[in-house]
């Protein structure tokens, strides 16, 4: 075959390797986008609501669109924490390929459910995941599971009280005692008020009847009402703010900005970011990041101010307060 006719040959098939070529490299990057994925959602709170629309949200700037690239198995808040485990169950029966679980006592179910697995799961509002077991250390989780830990507000928190209501000397707090989160809130809430010379009074409630009990049992020498961190009592905050408010008693809380729904003062986590916060991470491990390895973040807090319900108890709080809020209800 003449040189001509070689030359020819070489110039066509380089050509057509060249037109083909991206139209290939087009098609693997379109099968390669094409991938959906299926993530659970394990919510026992009706009160956490917010957190899965911010997580959601989240998920969509990332490039996640619901019913194209992504699947989510939420039918809503579990009715309650005994139906975690079923739930779980049932998500791993489908083939999951991450699970988001919320509140301490649901996450520690999810570790035990995906160990020994090869699905991991992300977190997010867990108190202390580290004084809880669900991670070995903030900095390598180990295991199957990394997230969002909130515990570190109540200090600041308290310094918020105290500048509103200066002569506070007694909180009383109605929390669940087997509730980690609530335990811990009410540790670090005794420990930030013995430096002020604050007493602080607990009374047990571990549901929604033993909490009605126990506010009316609010001592009359009270000076504010604390809400700790319980899933709880964020499904039950109305009941709070109802009795406190027909007490004229200021309420305080360091967790999930509860100020909207009426606490007048909240200095914690925002739900709708905390959520996003948590997008971040499982995006990361969607696209391969171990879970082991992959540091546990700690919660944004922010200042909330309700001066609706500051009104309601004849509270002024001062303007310096306000100006350094973030978050206001009017």
């Amino acid at each position: 075959m003449p040189k001509s006719d070689n030359a020819k040959i070489f110039f066509y098939f380089v050509l057509i390797a060249a037109l083909i070529l991206p139209l290939a490299v087009q098609n693997g990057c379109r099968q390669q986008r094409a991938k959906t994925y299926t993530v659970g959602i394990i919510n026992p709170s009706a009160g956490l609501q917010e957190v899965v629309t911010g997580f959601k949200g989240g998920m969509e700037k990332l490039g996640y669109n619901e019913g194209n690239n992504i699947i989510y198995l939420y039918d809503g808040p579990l009715s309650g924490m005994e139906n975690v485990d079923a739930k779980v169950r049932e998500m791993l029966g489908r083939k999951v390929d991450l699970i988001y679980s919320l509140t301490t006592p649901a996450t520690k179910k999810l570790k035990e459910a995906l160990d020994g697995t090869n699905v991991p799961g992300v977190f997010g509002p867990v108190h202390d995941p580290v004084r809880s077991g669900i991670v070995k250390s903030l900095s390598e989780p180990g295991g199957q599971l990394t997230g969002v830990k909130v515990r570190g507000s109540t200090p600041k928190a308290m310094d918020w009280l105290r500048a509103i209501v200066p002569g506070v000397k007694r909180i009383y707090v109605p929390f669940h005692n087997t509730d980690d989160a609530a335990r811990m809130t009410v540790d670090d809430l005794r420990e930030t008020a013995a430096k002020f010379g604050i007493q602080v009074i607990t009374e047990n409630a571990t549901n929604a009847g033993e909490l009605e009990r126990s506010l009316k049992n609010i001592p009359p020498d009270t000076d504010a009402i604390w809400m700790t961190c319980s899933h709880m009592l964020l499904s039950n905050v109305d009941k709070i703010v109802r009795s406190a408010a027909s007490r004229g008693i200021p309420t305080a809380s360091s967790t999930h900005s509860p100020y909207r729904r009426g606490i007048l003062m909240s200095y914690g986590e925002s739900d709708a970011r905390l959520g996003e916060q948590v997008s971040r991470l499982v995006d990361k491990l969607l696209r391969g990041a171990v879970p082991a390895q992959v540091p546990v973040e700690t919660a944004d807090f922010f200042l909330g101010i309700n001066l609706q319900t500051a009104r309601a108890i004849d509270i002024s709080v001062p303007l310096q307060v306000i100006k350094q809020a973030d978050f206001i209800v009017r």
